[in-house]
């Protein structure tokens, strides 16, 4: 999981919230009508056939020794075996087809916080070592028949004017690279770099399940805010010209699957959130439908959601995920990939929101979400996470290594039966 849909205020300045989700904290740093496309996806080479019923993931965070190695993928001829284990475990183990990784901005720079302008050649803002890193795990997950999900993440989605204390980008961070007024032109042109250099470099492409458009003006590897903001109005509107902007170059560069940018349903349950309707909470959804699909005509290949247990129905008695299909489009179910699946350990983040129910966040709450993705005919799902970490005991492994057995042979691979 990457933002809380507890942590969704409507001034959006919560940074220091913002921080404690678990993506960030890796940072430390009415009807709507059944939607029909009118345009073809992007032209894309098919991907190598994995074997299994459709995507099955996890978040993918090998624990390496050493805080001086963080990130991994920045150091990754150091724990290049290490994942290569981890990578064919998962396969052989887990039966798992897709990892999810994360590629934040800063680690592409050069000189952190000083972005990409534009029209600079890639040589004068890159760093061409943890692209060509990334190449190289995208050939492991290829030896090790697993596709990979990479979310690349701007944080530059708003000019800094528009919430100045908010955003992380702004001056004094040594990290972040700070948004001029058109923050869109230099994004489009890094989103566009990286990916070109990726499948260029890489010997077999075909193992990137999917580039997923992906960043937050306020903690970088997050959901972007997608959703309406009735005090705040102004953050959607240049977010909407953001992406209009942007999806265009992103969708065309290189030739692999393009997920739209990342959506989030907002199951707060106090404060601004307290009295909104199921469709102000889906607003993210029905905006990101219509500036892609019906303002574009350039719908993505796959839309990717961070998903709630017992979201449907939810305690209000609606049917969240049933209405987040009829968005996008019935026909279109198998395009939507599920995410961020919350099982044991996300306990915190539950209870927090209107879907707060006992033993929720255990064994049983990963059953349901499968068996969710089934019912609806999704196109997968991926979990969070891999592996335990010092603080969190989300993985699928404990921090020592051990596969955690509940969830590994009495959940995911009774998919097999």
């Amino acid at each position: 999981m990457k933002l809380k849909a507890t942590d969704m205020k409507p001034t959006l300045t919560l940074l220091t919230a913002l921080l404690l989700a678990p993506r960030a904290a890796l940072l430390t740093l009415g009807m709507v009508p059944t939607l029909v496309f009118t345009a073809e996806p992007t032209p894309a080479v098919e991907p190598a056939v994995f074997p299994g019923t459709g995507w099955r993931g996890v978040f993918f965070n090998p624990q390496v020794a050493g805080s001086t190695n963080f990130p991994w993928l920045l150091h990754y001829d150091a724990h290049r075996a290490l994942v290569r284990r981890a990578l064919a475990e998962l396969r052989k183990d887990a039966g798992i087809n897709l990892v999810d990784v994360q590629v934040l901005i800063p680690y592409s720079l050069r000189i952190p916080a000083r972005g990409n302008r534009v029209g600079e050649r890639v040589e004068q803002w890159a760093n061409a070592t943890f692209l060509d890193n990334i190449a190289q795990f995208v050939d492991d997950c290829h030896a090790a028949r697993i596709g990979v999900e990479l979310d690349l993440a701007d944080n530059r989605w708003l000019p800094l004017t528009v919430d100045p204390n908010g955003h992380i980008g702004k001056p004094g961070n040594s990290w972040w690279p700070q948004p001029d007024s058109t923050p869109w032109d230099e994004a489009a042109e890094w989103y566009a770099a990286v990916i070109r250099h990726v499948e260029t470099r890489a010997a077999h492409p075909e193992a990137i399940a999917m580039w997923c458009l992906m960043g937050n003006y306020q903690s970088g590897g997050a959901e972007p805010v997608l959703w309406d903001n009735s005090d705040r109005p102004e953050i959607r509107q240049y977010t909407e010209r953001f992406i209009k902007a942007v999806w265009p170059v992103f969708r065309s560069a290189g030739k692999r699957p393009k997920a739209a940018p990342i959506l989030l349903p907002i199951f707060a349950a106090d404060g601004y959130w307290k009295t909104k309707t199921p469709a102000d909470r889906l607003s993210g959804f029905t905006n990101l439908k219509r500036w892609l699909v019906d303002d574009l005509k350039q719908p993505p290949d796959y839309w990717v959601m961070s998903t709630y247990a017992h979201c449907d129905p939810a305690p209000d008695g609606f049917r969240y995920l049933h209405k987040i299909v009829e968005i996008l489009g019935p026909a279109n179910a198998s395009r939507i990939l599920s995410t961020d699946l919350k099982g044991a350990g996300h306990e915190d983040e539950i209870r927090a929101t209107m879907l707060n129910r006992q033993g929720q966040a255990g064994p049983d709450s990963l059953r349901w979400h499968l068996a969710k993705c089934q019912e609806y005919g999704f196109a997968g799902w991926w979990m969070w996470a891999y592996q335990d970490t010092p603080t969190s005991k989300t993985g699928l492994r404990f921090l020592d290594g051990r596969w955690k057995r509940e969830l590994l042979c009495e959940i995911i691979k009774s998919q097999d039966e």
